[in-house]
């Protein structure tokens, strides 16, 4: 399996760097950074949102992409928003990438690959309208990227077209594997603890060793500390989102501690993650 380590280039929808449509300063602070920092970074023609991951195809190794269908339920049950569905093929020709398909409904953000696994949350039933931990369903999963799966646990809190909750059910809005079996977490227990545990057992039962990014400050930021670990790795440069908060300085420790081999940089982007997404969502990074 291609890991973030592994990566040496970004990809960005064109869409990010429209002025209507998009959030030109983000864009502009993120190439400076990339080029700063010497990573290779190129834009996604003929794609019909700023997001990149969701759509693009999953890289299992280097020449082996694989493409899921891309039908979120947040896009197409949502009346004016099934526009924004992707087709990533056009996007995929351009660059010259060839790849597997699949008819199982994933979204590229809820595969985190952790050591031997694939790690997805168990939306992933409920997208394909099937009973959860489908035993045909898990085992199609697994076929299909060649390697063993572990699902998580999510529960709904919020009808797709409501903002600012999370809909989405991505396993990269939750967790980062941060190599020699070990997990950072996201602070879900700050506002759902029961979940939170349910999601911590079942990684420890499969013998990660999780650490919860958990933070004491005076005024918590429910709606914005949840997206720190939706951060960008490639090779060994790392770049999270910031946003002015107090918890902003426990966050950059908490990664520095899990990647003490890895440079940690951070990049404000507060409109965005109000969306519900940060900056894994926001990219697409392989190796080529």
């Amino acid at each position: 399996m291609i890991k973030d380590q592994d990566t040496n280039i970004v990809y960005l929808s064109e869409w990010l760097s429209d002025k209507n449509e998009g959030y030109p300063g983000l864009f502009k602070r993120l190439t400076t950074l990339l080029n700063k920092l010497g990573i290779k970074w190129d834009v996604l023609k003929h794609t019909n949102d700023y997001w990149a991951r969701d759509y693009m195809p999953i890289q299992v190794s280097k020449d082996d992409f694989l493409k899921f269908k891309y039908r979120p339920d947040y896009l197409y049950k949502v009346e004016g928003r099934e526009q924004y569905i992707t087709d990533c093929s056009d996007a995929c020709a351009e660059l010259g990438i060839k790849y597997r398909e699949s008819d199982i409904i994933i979204d590229g953000g809820n595969i985190v690959w952790c050591g031997e696994y694939a790690i997805i949350t168990d939306k992933v039933f409920e997208e394909n309208d099937i009973p959860k931990n489908d035993d045909k369903l898990s085992a199609d999963i697994e076929k299909a990227l060649g390697h063993k799966v572990i699902f998580i646990p999510w529960v709904r809190h919020a009808e797709p077209h409501e903002e600012g909750k999370d809909v989405f059910g991505h396993a990269d809005g939750f967790i980062k594997y941060c190599g020699n079996n070990k997990i950072l977490m996201s602070n879900h227990r700050e506002a759902y603890p029961e979940e939170a545990d349910a999601i911590r057992q079942v990684l420890e039962n499969h013998g990660f060793e999780v650490t919860e990014m958990l933070y004491n400050v005076p005024d918590p930021n429910k709606d914005l500390n949840w997206a720190y670990i939706n951060f960008l790795q490639v090779g060994l440069e790392i770049i999270m989102p910031c946003f002015g908060i107090d918890e902003d300085k426990q966050a950059e420790r908490y990664v520095t501690e899990a990647f003490p081999e890895c440079n940690v940089h951070t990049i404000r982007m507060k409109s965005v993650a109000f969306k519900g997404g940060a900056l894994h969502c926001l990219t697409w990074n392989i190796v080529r």
